[in-house]
């Protein structure tokens, strides 16, 4: 059985918290937690006050404290709060928006991924720091792994993923299918690959699973063998309607989503931020939002 060159295995070396400890962020902190073991990550931890000062909590510290006795306690986020208000404020190079102060540090210590917790239901949701926080995702460049209200554990020590749903539009450029294939193969997990299309396109042109699957093959590279082939579906309709009723369906422990913002949006446009923000914030299981730089980043 064919399976992933270490090569091309996913790396992880920093990961960035970023925390407000509202409802949620006990997961957020589990889920980073869980992913940092997994891959031997250092995980920074970031709570910003507002766009002049944030706190920042060295790696080391966050793995002296929660790689210890402390780890098994059940108020996880009265620690690391504890931690970070005893840290002194320290003020951005340049201040501006709070996803600018996000945005700096994660470039300035090499960040790979970003974990963040929503506790936004309804429209655009309010992820952490805010109504800003959908300026964080749209705009920090590397992966972000959003964790909804209703997601509701986390195994910080064992990190599983049986399940991987990936909804896509097979944009050449874009980095979500490639990285959802790493994942299904480390993990060995499943692989179900989603495509919706406009309800009025129907009829119009005719997309069958079998070119779902040709267009999935020529977004990932020829070099990268999957462990076991993908599901591929086709549903039509709303996006976010659909993404999330195949989710609920097929209960993934993971969502991969591309998208972008695109001015301006149209039918067969990537996801935009909108529709990846309502999912987000109704989806079951963590989402993964995977993009490259750049003003045609996607995914």
């Amino acid at each position: 059985m064919p399976t992933l060159e270490r090569a091309l295995s996913i790396s992880l070396k920093n990961i960035l918290l970023a925390t407000d400890f509202s409802e949620g962020s006990e997961v957020a902190l589990k889920c980073a937690q869980a992913i940092g073991h997994r891959y031997s990550s250092r995980i920074h931890t970031i709570h910003v006050s507002g766009p002049d000062s944030y706190q920042l909590l060295n790696p080391d510290a966050f793995a002296f404290t929660f790689d210890g006795p402390v780890g098994v306690t059940t108020d996880l986020t009265g620690v690391l709060q504890g931690l970070l208000r005893g840290l002194p404020s320290q003020a951005p190079l340049e201040q501006g928006a709070v996803w600018k102060v996000i945005s700096d540090v994660a470039r300035r210590n090499e960040i790979d991924l970003l974990v963040l917790a929503s506790h936004g239901r309804q429209g655009i949701p309010r992820l952490v720091l805010g109504s800003v926080a959908e300026d964080v995702f749209r705009n920090v460049s590397c992966p972000v792994l959003t964790v909804g209200p209703d997601v509701k554990s986390c195994n910080a020590r064992d990190l599983k993923l049986k399940k991987v749903l990936l909804a896509t539009h097979f944009e050449p450029n874009s980095a979500a299918p490639l990285y959802a294939a790493r994942l299904c193969s480390e993990f060995r997990a499943e692989l179900t690959v989603l495509h919706v299309s406009d309800e009025r396109q129907r009829n119009r042109k005719i997309k069958t699973p079998s070119e779902v699957k040709a267009q999935l093959h020529s977004v990932i590279k020829d070099e990268l063998e999957m462990w076991r082939q993908p599901t591929f579906m086709l549903e039509y309709g709303l996006p976010s309607a659909k993404i999330l009723q195949v989710a609920h369906e097929l209960r993934p422990d993971m969502i991969v989503l591309g998208a972008r913002h695109p001015e301006p949006a149209t039918i067969n446009s990537h996801l935009p931020w909108a529709t990846a923000a309502k999912i987000i914030a109704e989806a079951e299981c963590p989402v993964l939002t995977v993009r490259q730089g750049g003003d045609d980043a996607n995914y």
